[in-house]
């Protein structure tokens, strides 16, 4: 049962401390505040009755301007401040840049807190998203720099910010040009938190607590703590999700299993999810080891992205390719539904790379037809007088015919009925790559992945297209998608498929088909792999980091080579029918393995 936050007005699920402003939502106290607030140097300033109102809560402040100063204004009434006096004392003392300095007045039924105000809110995300993503994540490394620096003010005193909130930075010393000024942090006027405490009761906003904020475990209270504040503000920076964050019961609500960012920001740069993964690392051990240190990763990652949109290095590649049934299908007798297409056309050199996973479950045709009829037509189409532009331009309309092919099969063959009735039209998902000069072109319907691997680092490129991300992308809580389990992954894109009109008659799904199509620039040194989900699924086949070192470790071997080693690795993990397990557990396994080389 919620409340409606008299500070802020919005409805709070918690009845103790606002979700929205950490405002405490308890009962105010007995005693009104005084009707006058004393300045220092000066005059005290009559209240207005909405400030009265405002200062029955601690917590909460007014702004009141004087003749010397600005000053954010608390009144503790006397049992408040007894209780409290030892913490404001002890936050009296702390001389942080990143907290603004206070003053404490005592009366006889109380005692005044008054912040010094020296500059305007700091909320550079409200900014207009450029264009350009680049341009975004550079605005994003400038502040981060900024943000990093005032947080290791506080770690020099053997604090944290646990009450870390967007909504409560100011700027100081150049608020007209913030990029190089300083921050304070505007709700640590009342206390602050020593590294390896926790106090009995913490106004943490449960959008950015981390797990040892969540689970009370004190002992790992520290630098790392606010590491993880760190990379979440740059996640939702990124994710378009500031100042709220996720909608939804907070990170504890889904065990802090945060989303993949690129469900949420498609065009992100290479590099950049690796970083805050790091930073949200569950184990505050496996974090960055200072706000500073990720700050250090993030520009890194922009550098090399600054790299690779000005490179104009001519590259070469290398391809292989390799498919199979996997051992659990195998051992049932079943066919392998997966296909894959690689072409190579010259002068200039060009390379068309296809991967298409049939759908099992559908009831009208197979799987291993859909994929095969998708990819016979893209080799039909795509040829020498192709390019970049015609591919980007054409693959979605060859989605849509790849659909209507597909239906157009199942009627010739008879299974009009039985469409009718209502039955699933075989279909497939569809990944489709081109490569011109050093640009990477995707298409993509359905879950097949492209990965880049690019020195360390291992990236998804592309979406899945399943309910759950889509669900994400609508800003559906993380802890609903969760819940709904294995229904999460089915797919909502993918060629082929059909609907029974009003009047009896077939057509094509209109909004399965579409691709989502981006675009990649290649270095000298990196490596893209194409896969079917047989290949990587995590928690179940290949991980990531796995299909990743395994390219590290075997970097001289050829692609083709490489391509039937992760589908060995792949394989391996696959188990076989048993009488426990009647149909084992696996499925076909395509990758398509491509190094790129200096031209």
């Amino acid at each position: 049962m919620g409340v409606t936050c008299p500070a802020c007005g919005s409805f709070a699920q918690d009845a103790e401390f606002c979700d929205h402003c950490n405002a405490d939502l308890s009962p105010p106290a007995d005693a009104a505040p005084p009707t006058f607030c004393p300045l220092p140097g000066e005059d005290p300033v009559a209240l207005t009755p909405e400030e009265s109102r405002l200062l029955e809560a601690p917590e909460l402040a007014v702004q009141i301007v004087g003749r010397l100063g600005s000053w954010r204004a608390h009144w503790l009434p006397g049992t408040v401040w007894e209780r409290t006096r030892d913490a404001i004392m002890d936050r009296r003392t702390r001389s942080a840049s990143a907290l603004p300095p206070i003053q404490v007045v005592e009366e006889a039924r109380g005692a005044w807190v008054l912040a010094e105000v020296r500059g305007v809110p700091a909320r550079p995300w409200e900014a207009t998203v450029p264009e350009n993503p680049l341009d975004d994540l550079r605005d994003l490394c400038r502040f981060l720099k900024v943000l990093a620096g005032e947080l290791e003010s506080l770690h020099e005193q053997q604090l944290a910010w646990l009450t870390f909130d967007p909504r409560e930075m100011e700027w100081i010393e150049g608020s007209d040009t913030p990029i190089g000024a300083s921050l304070r942090f505007t709700n640590l006027d009342l206390e602050v938190y020593p590294a390896r405490r926790l106090p009995p009761q913490l106004p943490a906003l449960a959008v950015f607590a981390p797990p040892e904020v969540s689970r009370f475990q004190a002992q790992d209270i520290g630098p790392a703590t606010d590491v993880y504040h760190l990379a979440l503000f740059a996640y939702y920076w990124l994710a378009g999700l500031l100042p709220d964050g996720f909608t939804g019961n907070g990170l504890e609500a889904f065990s802090h299993a945060i989303p993949p960012l690129r469900n949420y920001r498609r065009d992100l740069p290479p590099g950049v999810a690796g970083a805050i993964a790091r930073g949200l690392a569950f184990d505050p051990r496996h974090r960055f080891p200072s706000p500073g240190a990720f700050s250090d990763a993030m520009e890194k990652a922009l550098r090399r992205n600054v790299q690779r949109a000005a490179s104009r290095t001519p590259v070469a590649w290398e391809v292989g390719g390799h498919t199979r049934t996997g051992r659990a299908k195998l051992a049932l007798d079943r066919d392998n539904e997966d296909h894959m297409l690689v072409r190579s056309f010259h002068q200039p050199e060009r390379a068309l790379l296809t991967v298409a996973d049939g759908i099992t479950t559908c009831e009208v045709g197979s799987g291993a037809i859909a994929s095969l009829v998708t990819c016979l037509m893209l080799e039909n189409e795509f040829d020498a007088r192709t390019t970049a532009e015609s591919f980007a331009s054409r693959i979605g309309d060859l989605c849509r015919r790849g659909a209507e092919n597909l239906l157009a099969w199942a009627i010739e063959n008879g299974y009009r009925r039985q469409l009718e009735q209502g039955m699933d039209l075989m279909g497939t998902t569809l990944l489709a790559g081109w490569i011109e000069g050093n640009t990477l072109t995707l298409a993509n319907v359905g879950d097949s992945r492209a990965y880049l691997i690019d020195g360390n680092t291992v990236e998804q490129l592309t979406v899945d297209g399943d309910l759950g991300n889509e669900l994400l992308a609508a800003r559906v809580p993380p802890e609903e998608v969760r819940s709904l389990g294995i229904m999460a992954r089915g797919l909502r894109d993918c060629v082929g498929g059909c609907t029974v009109a009003a009047d009896g008659s077939l057509a094509v799904l209109e909004d399965y088909f579409e691709p989502t199509l981006s675009r990649w620039t290649l270095l000298p040194g990196d490596v893209i792999v194409l896969c079917s989900d047989g290949l990587i699924e995590e928690g179940a086949y290949l991980e990531p980091e796995q299909m990743a070192e395994i390219i590290r470790s075997r970097a001289h071997l050829p692609a083709e080579t490489l391509a039937m080693q992760l589908c060995d690795a792949a394989d391996l993990v696959q188990r076989l029918p048993s009488l426990k397990e009647p149909e084992g557990f696996g499925d076909n396994i395509t990758c398509i393995v491509v190094k790129i080389n200096k031209a």
